[in-house]
């Protein structure tokens, strides 16, 4: 019930990962300087009527922070907020769990907002811009929010580049496959040798494939002429 762990897919690796800031607590310790008040004016009053008033107040106030500190912290505790290599996800609830997962390739932009109090303590609110009907995804009470904006442009760059990369892989891997020497005689719909030439070309031009393997390439081809 209290475990605040996100889990994680496959090849999927965790980058930042942290509970809400401690300003999460902000009415707790509010209400604590307000007993701090009270406690102080009954020190000061020399009316016993007034004394005992302020004295029950101040029994009442510290009931109600503990209470609402005990149902905050549990809350703060199964609150979550993570950067993994595939997604941003958020969860929290103690008993009714909510998550919200974006994958990076879906993420268009990130902002964060910081009021002056909440950069004093480096907290902030992360505004995530997603494509697909869930829109913008507000999370507040982030730690250090400057740097979670810049961890996630990252992670959607390298995941960008992974993309890239596979689909490099994916291509060079077709298209070497279709300019290989055929080990028997052409069938139809086979390319040619001299089309076969233009499709390494075409592949040296992209920067697909070393000036080794170029070469070796065209020699096998130019071999069948």
């Amino acid at each position: 019930m209290f475990d605040p762990t996100i889990d994680l897919m496959p090849n999927e690796k965790m980058i930042l990962a942290s509970n809400p800031h401690w300003m999460y607590f902000g009415k707790e310790v509010l209400g604590g300087l307000v007993i701090i008040g009270v406690l102080i004016l009954t020190m000061l009053s020399n009316v016993s009527w007034i004394d005992t008033t302020l004295q029950w107040l101040m029994v009442v106030g510290i009931i109600a922070v503990l209470i609402s500190l005990v149902i905050r912290f549990a809350n703060w505790k199964t609150t979550r907020f993570a950067i993994t290599t595939e997604r941003v996800a958020y969860q929290s609830g103690m008993f009714r769990r909510r998550g919200v997962s974006i994958p990076l390739n879906r993420v268009n932009n990130v902002n964060f907002n910081q009021s002056l109090i909440a950069r004093m303590f480096n907290n902030g609110v992360v505004t995530i811009e997603s494509a697909g009907e869930t829109g913008d995804s507000v999370f507040e009470n982030i730690p250090n929010p400057k740097n979670v904006r810049a961890v996630i442009f990252g992670q959607v760059e390298a995941d960008e580049q992974r993309d890239s990369d596979r689909d490099a892989a994916a291509l060079i891997k077709a298209m070497q496959d279709n300019i290989a020497p055929p080990s028997t005689s052409p069938a139809a719909g086979q390319p040619t040798p001299q089309e076969r030439l233009a499709q390494l070309d075409a592949l040296r031009d992209q920067g697909l494939v070393s000036d080794v393997e170029y070469a070796t390439k065209r020699q096998q081809i130019l071999d069948e002429l």
